[in-house]
């Protein structure tokens, strides 16, 4: 009787134990979720007031908290917008992997990514869209705009017809089509073109559109030699109240491309009104940078109060003038003690160059696999770095990040285009044949990789391939391509089989036989049939194509022979 008594007290005692742990662990939720509500409010009223290294702070606070919280990412992506930081398309990037579906999501990723010159993430952006989105005027527009900045001004003007038929009354893809054709050789459109923009800068309801063709026309009318015409509009320009920042330094521009007067007091009233603004002060080092020394930018941004020199924006400006000017010391110093949160990836990128370029080599590498560390953690991060790499000609580096991409994106196209040209035009052809490999195992119907697969394990002999089994499935499938009778004609060649090789490419046309690839494969295929004359044409012909080390040396070997 006085055991079954204990055990119910026992059962109680355990009841009340777990009824008070789950009250406490529900009071932590119930914590964590009026924290987060009180953080996302106060970072609300940081943004109206511009507060903005507050704001950053919080939504720091916020992503830690929950990574997965795409409400506090798009209160990220509004804060780093502001502050005209990369981190923008970080936080747009993430934003877009939590809600991939969401058109709208991508299409402000794919904005933010054109304004920081980022394509390659744009174009992605863009590249997952699904269904319907992908018919909107708003597809095409941005679309165009990638394709003119990527200085593509055809494949643009086809996007912005497209959008213009898609919404033949929205002013804004014809504002674009416009500013196209400006840029183009045809005089009638050019004149065209200046028509419908002095229209829109007169007539159009929105008075940011018609801003926008004030811009354009001041543009055209300074990159014409028409100094005075760009003054004007320049002027008219900044005295309208959607004025934005970026159009008085156009405005300075004209000023000092043209040695005119006020440019002084011009520039000095730029520099007061960017103080305390981070974006002004973005775009005033960045103008100061393009247009006339970044010694000159270097200057006034160390002129800033420490505050602001610390913010993670300033602190890069000041990190790129650093070393456009090669002061690397100077640099290591400047970064060292910092901390540029979710992009100090770039910190250690910056502090990887400093230490190369003074011959620090292990150093450099300790920075760089960091910077590769705290990078791979996105798809984003690791295209900054890519960029970083490409506009310091580190060309080992760039394969090395392409290789991330491809492996942890395998979905990115583009990345694997890339990489496999940059290894075929350095002549690496053991690698090229392992991402070919890589590429196969993923996509095993990809019938072009398996013949670049067949045809570089041809070459190295690597048999573990089974590389004239795959030539010849290859083959099969598809007989009339070039490049893979290409390659099958080679493994028969390899075998000793001239006569049948010879027969492969006889079922070619005379001008797929002339394309130099094709026509040095012919060359020795004819050299082994004891057609020497004919094999010597080929292959002088085929000597003029981009050749790996293997192929340039068996041509120059067959011709050495002839």
């Amino acid at each position: 009787m006085k055991a079954k008594l204990l055990r119910r007290w026992l059962l109680v005692v355990l009841a009340v134990s777990l009824g008070l742990a789950g009250s406490g662990y529900g009071a932590y939720r119930g914590y964590l979720a009026l924290r987060r509500a009180r953080l996302l409010k106060q970072t609300r009223v940081c943004l109206a007031k511009s507060d903005l290294k507050r704001a950053l702070y919080n939504v720091q606070r916020l992503t830690r908290a929950n990574p997965r919280d795409v409400e506090s990412w798009r209160l990220a992506a509004q804060a780093e917008d502001a502050a005209h930081s990369a981190g923008a398309v970080l936080a747009r990037s993430r934003i877009v992997e939590l809600c991939p579906h969401s058109a709208e999501d991508r299409f402000a990723l794919a904005e933010t990514a054109l304004a920081f010159r980022d394509y390659a993430t744009a174009t992605n952006a863009l590249e997952g869209l699904e269904g319907a989105a992908r018919h909107t005027a708003a597809f095409h527009n941005l679309s165009g705009a990638i394709a003119s900045a990527a200085n593509q001004p055809a494949r643009a003007e086809q996007e912005f017809l497209e959008a213009t038929r898609l919404e033949p009354a929205n002013p804004v893809p014809q504002l674009n089509l416009a500013v196209v054709r400006l840029h183009g050789t045809n005089g009638a459109a050019m004149q065209d073109a200046r028509a419908s923009l002095q229209r829109l800068s007169t007539t159009a309801t929105n008075q940011a559109l018609r801003c926008s063709a004030l811009r354009e026309l001041a543009i055209d009318a300074a990159r014409n030699h028409h100094p005075e015409a760009a003054l004007a509009a320049a002027n008219e320009l900044i005295q309208s109240t959607n004025c934005v920042f970026r159009d008085k330094l156009l405005r300075l521009d004209i000023l000092r491309a043209n040695h005119l007067a006020g440019l002084s007091d011009a520039l000095d009233a730029v520099q007061r009104e960017a103080l305390g603004d981070l974006a002004k002060i973005h775009d005033l080092a960045v103008w100061q940078m393009s247009g006339s020394s970044s010694k000159e930018a270097l200057a006034w941004l160390q002129k800033l109060p420490r505050e602001t020199r610390t913010n993670t924006s300033v602190a890069m400006l000041i990190a790129e003038c650093c070393a456009s000017q090669g002061d690397w010391p100077a640099l290591r110093a400047t970064l060292g003690s910092e901390q540029w949160g979710a992009l100090d990836f770039m910190r250690h990128g910056f502090l990887a160059r400093a230490a190369r370029e003074q011959g620090l080599i292990d150093s450099s590498r300790a920075e760089w696999g960091g910077a590769l560390t705290l990078a791979q953690r996105d798809r984003s991060g690791l295209l900054i770095l890519l960029r970083m790499a490409g506009q310091w000609n580190w060309a080992p580096e760039q394969q090395e990040i392409l290789w991330r991409i491809v492996r942890q994106f395998p979905g990115d196209q583009w990345a694997f285009n890339a990489l496999a040209q940059a290894l075929f035009l350095s002549g690496q052809t053991r690698p090229l044949m392992l991402l070919y490999s890589e590429r196969v195992k993923r996509y095993p119907a990809d019938l072009a990789a398996r013949n670049n697969l067949a045809v570089t394990a041809l070459l190295l002999g690597a048999r573990e391939f089974q590389p004239h089994e795959l030539a010849r499935e290859i083959y099969e499938q598809a007989p009339t391509n070039a490049a893979f009778a290409l390659t099958y004609a080679f493994s028969l060649h390899l075998q000793k089989k001239s006569a049948e090789a010879l027969s492969v490419f006889q079922r070619l046309s005379p001008r797929q036989l002339e394309d130099p690839p094709v026509a040095a494969y012919y060359g020795l295929v004819l050299r082994a049939a004891g057609d020497q004359a004919k094999a010597k044409r080929f292959l002088e012909l085929g000597a003029k194509a981009k050749l790996l080390p293997e192929e340039r040396k068996l041509i120059e070997k067959a011709l050495a022979e002839s």
